[in-house]
């Protein structure tokens, strides 16, 4: 019996390595990996930046049967669509990646914002898939730490409420929201923010309230780019009888109320973001805008100069400037603190391409062939900036 007692606990430790093996595997950024059958996809990032999205999936196998337990069984149409659009702008903005958590399969299946009974109704396939996605925004939030000390965590949802506009959830209530800014910045009501790292340490030193509704809040953000949102500085909490989501539990389990250096907030979209793919593109180009904006302003103001690049980057001067997505396929973007000249060079030296251009440029380069080029930017004929770059047809 003891022999059996001893061996059973041998086994289980060899199980359990054979886990923490798995994960801490290395992660490559912009690579995607997948748990069981596809259930759970984990797109590994290199930014301070987590996104998950619970209930996109449309993936509804036999093996695992209709929830039986909880009350919400109702897809977020196009949040996958939506998360994937947001990683392709910021990665043509930095030439870096967000993380990426996605729940492929469908709201019937697996509840992926619920714990794990409500979540996978005692499903053993349910329940695989549900430790897959906790397991996997684990390790991003690891890897954020270990390599920034900090970050922000977007849960990434649909809503179908009448009014068009964002609502996002730090876990506070509609009725706490409505409470003044001197209720909302003592110590209880800091104490159940999903934000409760930022709060206690930001950039700017602001203050709990502003953070939810101030002119640099999150809201207020979207807000000055064409998106309402409550909170915000012209939405400061949502009015009696009006529906709102205050966040769940991702927001609360991979936030920062409890413990860890990683924030989150509850981002609800309405149908109006999502629906239309031509609306929704532009959500996300300008949601990528507004989270980059988001985490300068209150986390890592250099954290543009910590972009992506590849090596081979000499700048002379004081000028700024930054070349992305790199590798790149058919465009180019530029960015620099003035007009200037650019240049490029194919392997054997020759110009292949030269213009003047201004402050920010989008240059189609889909006739070179793939190859490695180097760029020149300059004045007058001086060279100020040199930076070699990749172009590929298959990113």
């Amino acid at each position: 019996m003891k022999q059996k007692i001893i061996f059973r606990e041998i086994f289980l430790l060899l199980l359990l390595f054979i886990q923490c093996l798995t994960y801490a595997q290395p992660f490559v950024p912009g690579t995607t990996y997948f748990g069981r059958n596809n259930y759970i996809e984990y797109i590994a990032g290199n930014l301070p930046l987590i996104i998950s999205v619970p209930h996109g999936g449309a993936v509804a196998p036999s093996e695992i049967p209709d929830r039986t337990c909880g009350d919400e069984t109702v897809t977020d149409s196009y949040t996958t669509n939506l998360a994937k659009e947001i990683r392709d702008a910021i990665y043509n903005i930095t030439g870096c990646y967000p993380h990426i958590v996605i729940n492929n399969l469908k709201r019937t299946k697996l509840d992926a914002n619920r714990d794990l009974p409500e979540a996978a109704c005692g499903n053993e396939f349910a329940d695989k898939a549900w430790n897959e996605f906790h397991n996997f925004l684990d390790t991003a939030s690891a890897n954020v730490t270990k390599k920034s000390g900090k970050g922000l965590y977007i849960d990434l949802h649909g809503h179908g409420h009448a009014i068009q506009r964002l609502e996002l959830g730090y876990l506070l209530t509609a009725t706490q929201l409505a409470y003044s800014d001197a209720v909302l910045n003592t110590a209880a009501y800091i104490n159940f923010s999903s934000i409760k790292k930022l709060i206690n340490s930001n950039v700017l030193n602001l203050a709990h309230s502003d953070l939810l509704r101030g002119n640099t809040s999150l809201g207020t953000l979207f807000a000055a780019k064409g998106f309402p949102a409550v909170p915000s500085a012209d939405d400061r909490y949502p009015l009696t009888g009006q529906t709102y989501f205050s966040g769940g539990y991702n927001t609360e389990r991979h936030g920062s109320k409890t413990l860890g250096t990683i924030d989150g907030i509850q981002i609800e979209c309405n149908q109006d973001v999502r629906f239309n793919e031509v609306a929704r593109q532009d959500f996300a180009t300008k949601t990528a805008q507004v989270l980059l904006d988001y985490l300068i302003k209150h986390y890592f103001p250099k954290l543009p100069e910590t972009y992506c690049k590849i090596v081979g980057v000499e700048q002379i001067g004081m000028s700024e400037f930054l070349l992305f997505p790199n590798p790149f396929d058919k465009v180019l973007s530029v960015k620099n603190s003035m007009p200037t000249d650019i240049c490029i060079y194919n392997f054997q030296g020759k110009l292949v391409y030269s213009e003047r251009i201004g402050t920010e440029e989008t240059i189609e380069l889909g006739f070179l062939k793939n190859g490695v080029y180097l760029v020149t930017l300059g004045n007058n004929g001086k060279i100020l900036y040199r930076q070699k770059i990749i172009k590929s047809s298959v990113l």
